[in-house]
């Protein structure tokens, strides 16, 4: 007997539960635990490992059906999230974000302060963000241009 959303089977779960996989592999399915969702639309019934191409890079990567369990049932993301990056992706990403926050965290007090080695790290922090092509609002690059400056007169140095 046919149940929506697929409930005895994962192969009568609706496509749209995994909008643009190209792959999904009903082999690695397993039952999850619905009272364990955050859903929006619809529980899922059912985790498998679903392919989909990566929007930064291109590559394609699998979605399993662990991880999807670990992310709905156990972080509580709602069920109708999924990642549009592949793990190495995700993962520049979040360094990119800790670089930010460590910007953002310390550039008012590397500014005011006269610890050379602060001053020189958040020089650091933007200098990396913007060899990985980050776009930085023009105060963040005027800060970068008055760090060196800063750096240059405590240490003589113009390298920095």
């Amino acid at each position: 007997m046919y149940h929506p959303f697929g409930e005895d089977n994962p192969r009568d779960m609706p496509r749209y539960f995994f909008t643009g996989h190209t792959h999904l592999d009903y082999e690695s399915a397993i039952r999850a635990d619905v009272s364990r969702q955050d859903f929006t639309d619809a529980p899922r019934h059912w985790y498998m490992d679903a392919t989909f191409r990566c929007v930064r890079c291109g590559e394609e990567f699998r979605f399993t059906a662990a991880e999807q369990k670990l992310w709905y049932e156990e972080f509580r993301f709602y069920v109708d999230s999924r990642p549009n990056e592949c793990p190495p992706c995700r993962r520049e990403l979040r360094a990119l974000k800790s670089l930010r926050q460590d910007y953002d965290r310390d550039i008012a007090e590397a500014l005011a302060s006269g610890d050379l080695d602060l001053k020189i790290r958040v020089a650091r922090v933007v200098d990396q963000l913007c060899e990985a092509g980050v776009a930085l609002p023009a105060k963040v690059h005027a800060n970068r241009a008055l760090l060196a400056r800063q750096i240059a007169r405590r240490s003589g140095r113009s390298d920095i």
